[in-house]
């Protein structure tokens, strides 16, 4: 059922067939109302004085009508031990859906009862700023060339779309504009457990980027590197070597579909969090490597709400 509530037009109609001693049906039928409805109206904004002598009074009445709604809410009452395990939670970069939904010591409420309490001041006093922002951008186009040979995303396995395999790969290189800085960061993130992985390095040069690839990905040598998509810049123009030394194959997404490596990309994103754009990535490893950690410590929504660390370490275990 669906509540309309009177607006100012129909309580200035009110007034004025009040002052005209017309009767309740009378105005609920020209309002198209109930009688209750107009009985209530009259009962609930009754004001008197010498200046309004019909008892109603339009602009008054809408008044009342909205200091009433404005407190017509359920006091929020937040659990003292509930309130301290969400902070700690937000602290450590989790979303108030991941806190709501993963399993806890005590019994969560809703994730949107979280945004909520922060918004009104209940958690971290209306600081939104432990919260991860969102907001599209100005794409950068890219104008250092591209490469034309490699494999095309086309030639790719289909099973792989369907994420049932571990061991398929999305790289990128994350920069802090172009012609700030040179240094900048090699990624992957692995496409079913959304492991994500990061290194710093010096530039975006062929050889920086396969080194810091080989790095990240020699200790899963086998059975979790099969594939690696990645885009058409120079950087990846040592793809071969890259086949050679993981003994994996190399496929490279359409120009400007971005999209068609999702994975890595949103990982940039959660990444994004900590080093915002415009930023330097001049990062230490362990600093790098403690945001890396808080990633992948966060229980997944598309993991079933298990961090991407324990989906990896339950496949290693089983096979």
């Amino acid at each position: 059922m669906i509540y309309l509530h009177l607006t100012i037009d129909e309580r200035s109609c009110i007034a004025s067939m009040r002052i005209r001693h017309e009767s309740i049906a009378q105005i609920a039928r020209v309002l198209n109302r109930s009688k209750s409805t107009i009985s209530r109206e009259l009962k609930r904004n009754y004001y008197w004085n010498e200046q309004y002598q019909n008892g109603y009074f339009a602009p008054l009445a809408q008044t009342m009508y909205r200091k009433r709604k404005k407190n017509c809410h359920q006091a929020a009452h937040v659990d003292t031990m509930v309130k301290d395990y969400i902070e700690t939670r937000l602290k450590e970069t989790w979303s108030p859906e991941q806190i709501s939904c993963s399993s806890a010591p005590y019994a969560m409420p809703s994730f949107k009862t979280i945004y909520r309490w922060i918004e009104r001041g209940l958690i971290f006093g209306k600081d939104a700023k432990v919260l991860r922002h969102k907001g599209r951008k100005a794409l950068t186009r890219e104008t250092r060339g591209k490469i034309n040979a490699g494999k095309s995303i086309k030639k790719r396995d289909k099973s792989v779309y369907k994420r049932i395999d571990f061991g398929h790969w999305e790289a990128d290189t994350m920069v802090s504009g172009r012609g700030k800085s040179k240094s900048c960061l090699a990624v992957l993130a692995e496409r079913k457990s959304r492991l994500y992985l990061a290194l710093p390095i010096p530039d975006r040069t062929e050889e920086s980027l396969r080194k810091a690839i080989d790095e990240m990905l020699l200790p899963f040598k086998g059975r979790m590197v099969k594939t690696i998509t990645c885009d058409r810049g120079k950087e990846f123009s040592g793809f071969s070597k890259i086949e050679s030394a993981l003994d994996c194959q190399v496929y490279f997404a359409d120009p400007y579909c971005a999209w068609q490596k999702g994975t890595v990309e949103n990982s940039n994103g959660l990444l994004r969090q900590f080093l915002p754009k415009g930023c330097s990535l001049r990062v230490s490893r362990e600093r790098l490597e403690h945001y890396i950690n808080l990633i992948n410590r966060r229980p997944r929504k598309c993991n079933g709400f298990i961090s991407s660390y324990d989906v990896i370490n339950n496949y290693m275990s089983c096979t």
